[in-house]
């Protein structure tokens, strides 16, 4: 039997599981045409944006990953939530929504892919919950299943 592999317009019809890996999927942001460092700005505590008022949006940083030794460019605004604002223990179950504590946690863990299951307790909600989130038929916030 053949299989063919998957086709990026086709990922709305995958029917995602507690086990299916999810990210941020930086081109949609780009595709909606939206700015994601305007969403960024909102996910900063009011001491950091206000230390973060005057600076250019699109400037980037190097960002390590301790773990694998990659080294990247992010957005100024990536790195200080990544940096700054993930050290803080309520960061995650603060944000006003499920989606927003979700969205969160990519931000903070250098958008990894997660599963529903292991992004369950890191939010403070079931899998069920995750899944039902990150599963509807409109593409939120660019979280989107990972494609291989």
């Amino acid at each position: 039997m053949l299989t063919l592999p998957p086709v990026p317009a086709l990922a709305r019809f995958i029917k995602p599981t507690f086990d299916t890996p999810f990210h941020i999927d930086y081109n949609w942001w780009v595709e909606q045409g939206l700015d994601l460092n305007v969403q960024l700005l909102q996910h900063l505590s009011p001491e950091l944006r206000e230390l973060y008022t005057g600076q250019r949006l699109g400037d980037k940083i190097d960002l390590i990953d301790w773990e694998t030794g990659e080294v990247r460019q992010v957005e100024g605004l990536q790195y200080l939530i990544a940096t700054r604002c993930s050290k803080d223990p309520d960061y995650i179950v603060q944000a006003p929504t499920l989606l927003e504590a979700i969205f969160r946690v990519f931000l903070s863990n250098g958008n990894h892919p997660l599963t529903p299951r292991a992004l369950a307790p890191l939010v403070g909600h079931t899998s069920e919950q995750v899944l039902r989130v990150l599963s509807g038929s409109i593409v939120r916030k660019g979280l989107r299943p990972v494609i291989e």
